[in-house]
């Protein structure tokens, strides 16, 4: 019998649907076999973890890891780490760097740039090219998907023509590859941006007024108008309202979305305590918002969860000019945990946490051997144990960013081990 690289046992192993007592065999960066330990091959290193479970390594579809112009904020080795420590096995990480992600020239050279800095699975956005017959380019180098950010433009397309829109998913729906949209109009935030700014300079609900729930409504509103008329299914970042979601669920064939931990935790109420630690794009929003989101989860309505690790300096965060603060918080190591205590508190199963977190991120963003624990995927697992508490330390975060509107929490379930 061959001799494997790595047992893993003694632990239960989210196995097809349910818990089971099993151990893990990896060779070469594959699972190999699930089984019963005395079943296993051979190996050159065997790991126990007792009272702990495994379940397939977190997909996050939703990170900014910077770098390049934009290191200070953050750099491939400490998003990755951030992500290694946080359970989290697989990042997608978004085009709006410095320079913008929007050529296959420019994505080649991320992709280079990344290559002997990363502790996990890194996959990349574009934004959309100035000639869309560059699309084609774009996913040949190697995209996972394209970006379409509807209150600022990002890249060369025009976010504010239908026309070049629909051209747009006209082109990607050749390649079958997915398109992530930040879902606020630009007409809606940039009115209420000018007429606040120069009247309340330091006020945090200006901000708030600023992105109003219309605004995402009308802009999912819109997309999924296009999409309809292209024949394609788009994808919703961070959905924030209840309305939003409300038209997303009336239009599944042509809409998957997801969610993130502070929409699912936290209402605009926690900018009275953090300030410019909690302001972020989309807002924080209302108590009913936030129970909209969590009816979503266990609705099948939303589809995934991610972070949306968004990480800038402190000073970035910390001014007393609302308009100047850098919307974004660290999300990587947080997200695992807040989820595992939403199922240690009964609001989701573990089911339900591993269909978000990893197997629906999988399929629906086409990661091929992600998501699962079975002979065949890549060993991409994390070890995690329910009954640890643990309370939220910005200052111990491998992120660059090290603040949280998280700051104090108790969670209870936290990741051990991970394995890539």
């Amino acid at each position: 019998m061959k001799v494997v690289d790595l047992i893993i046992s003694g632990c239960k192993v989210y196995f097809k649907g349910e818990l089971v007592e099993a151990s893990i065999a990896i060779d070469s960066g594959k699972i190999v076999k699930v089984g019963k330990e005395c079943t296993m091959p051979p190996s050159i290193k065997k790991l126990s973890f007792p009272g702990k479970i495994a379940i397939p390594g977190v997909i996050d579809v939703h990170v900014h890891l910077r770098d390049q112009d934009l290191s200070y904020k953050e750099t491939f080795e400490t998003g990755t780490m951030a992500a290694a420590v946080g359970g989290v096995t697989t990042v997608l990480d978004m085009p709006n760097n410095k320079p913008v992600t929007d050529s296959a020239e420019a994505l080649v050279k991320r992709m280079n740039l990344a290559v002997g800095r990363i502790y996990v699975n890194v996959g990349f956005y574009s934004a959309f090219p100035r000639e869309l017959a560059e699309v084609k380019d774009i996913v040949s180098a190697g995209a996972v998907g394209f970006k379409l950010n509807l209150s600022r433009q990002i890249g060369s397309l025009d976010v504010d023509d239908d026309i070049a829109i629909k051209k747009a998913f006209l082109e990607v729906k050749k390649f079958g590859i997915p398109v992530s949209i930040h879902a606020e109009d630009r007409s809606i935030v940039s009115k209420f941006e000018e007429e606040f700014k120069n009247i309340c300079v330091g006020d945090f609900s200006a901000f708030l007024r600023s992105h109003p729930p219309v605004a995402e409504v009308k802009a999912i509103e819109r997309v999924v108008t296009i999409a309809r008329d292209v024949g394609v299914k788009v994808h919703f970042a961070h959905v924030s309202t209840s309305d939003g979601l409300a038209v997303i669920s009336k239009n599944k064939l042509y809409a998957s979305c997801e969610v993130t931990p502070h929409h699912l935790y936290l209402t605009y109420n926690a900018i009275d305590k953090f300030g410019g630690f909690a302001v972020m794009e989309p807002p924080l929003r209302s108590e009913a918002d936030v129970k909209a989101l969590w009816n979503g989860l266990v609705s099948g309505v939303v589809d995934l969860i991610a972070s949306d690790h968004a990480p800038h300096t402190i000073e970035e965060k910390s001014s007393t000019d609302v308009w100047r603060i850098r919307p974004g918080i660290p999300g990587l190591e947080t997200m695992l945990p807040l989820m595992l205590t939403a199922f240690s508190n009964g609001r989701i199963s573990l089911g339900k946490l591993v269909e978000l977190m990893c197997e629906a991120p999988a399929r629906i963003f086409n990661l091929k051997g992600k998501g699962r624990i079975e002979a065949g995927f890549d060993a991409d697992i994390v070890i995690v144990d329910l009954d640890r508490e643990q309370v939220i330390d910005p200052s111990s975060f491998k992120s660059k960013a090290k603040y949280s509107p998280f700051e104090g929490f108790k969670v209870v379930g936290v990741p051990i081990a991970t394995f890539v």
